[in-house]
């Protein structure tokens, strides 16, 4: 076996994990740890380096992925052979043509080290040795059933546990009858569309809103009137102006703005429904994660009329990959679906579904949403002081509270493309928000888009170190 002897310096502000990364990948690609050799575990590596095992474990999760190592089962981790490497298109280099100017060439070769993607969740809290166990239960003989495609609306005992759940979190009021469980949010509303494209042309959207929201919007050709944000959300006013017949809207945590749409203007909402028989679609996309309390009621649960369509996913409690999402639908919309008046066909693996029915029946759900708001709230409040130690004043932060991201206002002259592909070629993914803008002129200035939930500590804080680098020196 290989000893490892790199240096590593925990004042740097690059990642442990980063430089454990390159320090492999140099000696293999140098001939030192030839090629087969088996590399130490996870636990011993760690040990010997006196770190903890996550920067290890990302470390050897990097190199697999680029193909510099091989896994092995029960018997670990193996150097690849070099001329499978160089041959790799992971490890391919773009050819840079002479003509072009040095730090455009040097952007090229900079590698991302640190994503602040918005999808990204923190894997490695993933109670994956739970999951595989209760997965390995669905795949016995006597559930054999589960082989096959299943309840056209979602499984009827999960239907149950996410309604107990609804309930109990987010104060929603239905029956399991009135769940259906899609394979993810935008497979979720494609079918609602379905189910309302017969009574509405016209729809009220946030002037800002998810870019597959949007796609799906114009899928359906429905004509889409925009509503002006306020720092309580949406213009009430312009609901009523607009003569939709449905309102789309995230008024938990605005999506990407973050605000939170008042108690006020949710009654005056639902009084619109009642008044013109509208629908309003809750997008509850992660309602669950609240830092400044109790996480906030749904407005479905001040429903009383069955005008609120609420839409849930998984995605951020879990992982994005079981694509489980759920619509409650209200009894007119029920009944819509159980007449077939949709070419739905439901996606979301019943095996993932019986899954994730014994997950919550065992409590592990609700144990592991516990760990994952306390890991989330120490993330973001991590990221927030990292902002304002580092750009002081530079840098306005908006949508804070609650969620996986938040968007920052940046004020030194660079517009929105320069703040991203400066951010590039310092190693840092940050990510523009005018493509959820409605309408071109509703565009945010220079204002960039930063989820943190599937960064460390750490990495949040050298990644916002090189921005301020990137965007301030």
């Amino acid at each position: 076996m290989i000893e490892l002897t790199p240096k590593l310096d925990e004042t740097s502000g690059e990642a442990l994990y980063m430089q454990l990364y390159r320090y492999i990948r140099g000696e293999i690609a140098a001939g030192r740890i030839p090629a087969n050799n088996r590399l130490p575990s996870i636990r011993r590596l760690s040990s010997h380096l006196g770190i903890s095992r996550t920067p290890v474990a990302l470390a050897y999760d990097q190199l697999l992925a680029e193909g510099y190592i091989r896994s092995q089962p029960r018997s670990g981790f193996f150097a690849a052979e070099i001329e499978a490497i160089a041959a790799s298109p992971l490890n391919s280099r773009v050819a840079v043509p002479p003509s072009l100017p040095r730090a455009y060439h040097a952007s090229l070769e900079e590698p991302v080290r640190y994503d602040f993607g918005y999808g990204s969740v923190d894997l490695l809290s993933f109670p994956l040795t739970k999951w595989r166990k209760l997965m390995n239960r669905c795949l016995l003989s006597e559930n054999s059933r589960l082989l096959l495609y299943g309840d056209l609306q979602g499984e009827p005992e999960l239907r149950a546990e996410i309604a107990a759940y609804l309930h109990q979190i987010r104060g929603v009021r239905c029956l399991p009858e009135q769940i259906v469980v899609g394979a993810g949010t935008y497979h979720s509303l494609d079918l609602l569309f379905q189910l309302l494209k017969a009574d509405v042309t016209c729809m009220a959207v946030e002037e800002s809103v998810n870019n597959g929201v949007k796609s799906l919007l114009e899928q359906f050709r429905f004509d889409c009137r925009s509503l002006r944000l306020e720092s309580d959300g949406v213009r009430i006013e312009e609901v009523y102006a607009s003569r939709a017949q449905a309102v789309y809207i995230t008024p938990s945590h605005q999506f990407p703005f973050g605000m939170t749409l008042s108690v006020n203007k949710r009654m005056k909402l639902l009084r619109w429904a009642r008044e013109r028989q509208g629908y309003i679609i809750e997008n509850d996309y992660d309602g669950e994660f609240n830092y400044n309390g109790r996480p906030i009621p749904s407005l479905q649960s001040l429903d009383e009329d069955g005008r609120v369509v609420y839409v849930g996913t998984f995605s951020k409690s879990l992982t994005p990959s079981f694509r489980i999402s759920y619509l409650v639908l209200p009894p007119a919309l029920l009944e819509q679906f159980r007449l077939r008046r949709h070419s739905y066909d439901q996606l979301a693996s019943p095996i993932f579904q019986k899954t994730l029915q014994l997950f919550m029946q065992s409590g592990d759900f609700e144990r592991h949403m516990r760990r994952m708001r306390s890991l989330y709230h120490k993330k973001h409040d991590v990221l927030l002081q990292a902002v304002r130690q580092v750009f002081q004043g530079v840098a306005e932060i908006i949508g804070a509270g609650s969620g996986l991201h938040i968007l920052l206002r940046i004020r030194n002259g660079m517009s929105e493309t320069e703040l991203v592909h400066t951010a590039k070629q310092a190693g840092v993914n940050v990510y523009p928000t005018s493509v959820y803008a409605l309408e071109p002129e509703q565009t945010a200035a220079c204002t960039v888009l930063l989820g943190f939930g599937g960064l460390t500590e750490e990495e949040i804080r050298a990644g916002i170190g090189l921005l301020k680098r990137a965007w301030c020196e």
